[in-house]
């Protein structure tokens, strides 16, 4: 027997040991948690599942990762499923690096991250309020994880389909049960029976966010897909995205859904459609279903009443409301007048919100009455730039920027070589984050996982274009100093 050959048999025996240990640790920290109760020892056994498919195929955690953004609503004793996973997915790839496995494309958005993560941890010296900046400190590491695992372990355009299928999947199915359940569709009522759809996330606004991201991500996966049938039926769950969308009534995300719609019919069919008969099948299936969907009075009604309030305010009150929103950004830039370098800290702006909204003249408190818990300013460049000053902000929109700039770059180098899929999923992650962009215009997203999961794909995308295409860059190997 050769020597390879002994060190394979080796190997093979070796793994059922390996096996055991794994196995033992994971019953011993069963039994730990289990002491403390049930959530803990449910959140010991969602990792250890976790760990052992990573383990089996590393390519399954990033499928987990992109469902997560989903169920967010989801929580095991305080802790939700991003914050159980993270860990997990910082593991793996430190795991990566530590072999000099991992390679990340050391583009622009690389930079900006790290300039944004500095200042943000740098405003703990500053900040008006240490308990809330190390909260939002512990989410941005967080969305940094999400962002570097899906950097670092798409390896090939496999990988790739696999994210876009788990994303469509899910967001079908979250936003299918989100319009059955909030929306009134599944009855005979012809009107909005139970509220703004939510889905697995727990407030219609970042919901609708989502959605917006997976919306063109969907529209790519079904124009890489060679079965008609299957084809149409990923369609029809981007409809069913799209209406689901529709259903928050958030209006960010009806002013981001009207730009991507209304820019479709001008892209290319191979941009990101596929063919011109698959564009022209995307359109007819867009229209029909948006008619009918309002053709349902109800439906039409609320989403029209809705958009009317991004232009007049509306009458309604708190935070929801769009005449509230506009009040509560006059105190954010009081904050800003009052610190335009520096800012409040990083997530700190709730804890003096009710003092600014007290102190800003022209403030009508009976739209928006200050609060013990505090306010977010609602506005992600608002919000920043109270919190982070005009540093901060800056360092933000080089993010964002320096994202859609090497979202472009990249699909241009992948037709320019044949690679189809990587182009595609180039421009659709444009796209989504135009639409991101603009929803978050109303909400604070700064730490959105979507966000960075869009920014992880930006950065792996280079990796599955053919080394002609890469004249002006490289993916180079991650390995420990020395």
């Amino acid at each position: 027997m050769s020597t390879v050959a002994r060190a394979a048999v080796r190997r093979r025996r070796s793994q059922p040991h390996w096996w055991a240990i794994i196995a033992a640790a994971a019953a011993a920290g069963l039994g730990a948690a289990a002491t403390q109760g049930t959530a803990a020892a449910i959140a010991v056994a969602v990792v250890v599942i976790v760990v052992a498919a990573s383990v089996l195929r590393p390519s399954s955690l990033l499928l987990i990762l992109a469902a997560s953004i989903f169920m967010e609503v989801i929580a095991l004793g305080g802790v939700t499923v991003s914050r159980l996973l993270a860990p997990v997915a910082l593991l793996f790839v430190v795991l990566a690096w530590l072999r000099g496995r991992a390679t990340m494309w050391l583009a622009l958005p690389v930079a900006w991250v790290t300039g944004y993560a500095v200042w943000a941890l740098a405003s703990t010296l500053w900040s008006s309020s240490q308990v809330e900046t190390r909260t939002l400190l512990a989410s941005l590491a967080i969305a940094v994880v999400y962002m570097s695992a899906f950097a670092v372990l798409i390896t090939s355009e496999s990988d790739l389909r696999g994210v876009l299928s788990v994303m469509a999947l899910a967001s079908f199915v979250v936003g299918l049960l989100s319009l059955l359940t909030f929306a009134g569709l599944g009855g005979s009522a012809d009107s909005l029976q139970s509220g703004r759809a939510q889905g697995g996330v727990g407030d219609p606004n970042f919901f609708a966010n989502i959605q917006i991201v997976a919306f063109p991500l969907m529209l790519v996966l079904a124009s890489a897909t060679r079965d008609q049938l299957m084809r149409l039926l990923i369609y029809g769950a981007a409809l069913t995205t799209l209406a689901s969308a529709l259903a928050t009534l958030s209006r960010g995300g009806l002013i981001a859904l009207i730009a991507i719609v209304a820019v479709l019919p001008f892209m290319p069919a191979r941009a990101m459609l596929g063919t011109p008969r698959q564009k022209a099948l995307v359109m007819l299936i867009l229209t029909l279903g948006l008619l009918g969907l309002f053709s349902r009075p109800g439906f039409r009604t609320e989403v029209f009443k809705r958009a009317q309030t991004i232009f007049t305010g509306g009458q309604e009150t708190g935070s929801s409301a769009g005449s509230g929103r506009t009040e509560i950004w006059k105190a954010a830039r009081h904050a800003i007048d009052d610190h335009p370098v520096l800012g409040v800290g990083f997530g700190a702006f709730p804890s003096v919100s009710s003092e600014y909204l007290l102190s800003t003249p022209g403030v009508d408190l009976t739209k928006f009455a200050p609060r013990e818990t505090g306010i977010q300013a609602h506005s992600a460049y608002i919000g920043t730039t109270a919190e982070l000053g005009l540093v901060g902000i800056a360092l933000f929109l080089g993010i964002i920027a320096s994202t859609a700039l090497t979202l472009r770059r990249t699909a241009v180098r992948a037709f320019r070589v044949g690679a189809e899929l990587p182009g595609r999923v180039a421009n659709a992650c444009l796209l989504s984050l135009v639409g991101w962009t603009i929803s978050s215009t109303f909400i604070e997203t700064e730490t959105a996982r979507a966000l960075w999961i869009v920014i992880g794909i930006a950065l792996a995308l280079p990796k599955l274009i053919p080394p002609s295409a890469r004249a002006r860059g490289r993916a180079l190997p991650q390995r420990p100093r020395s």
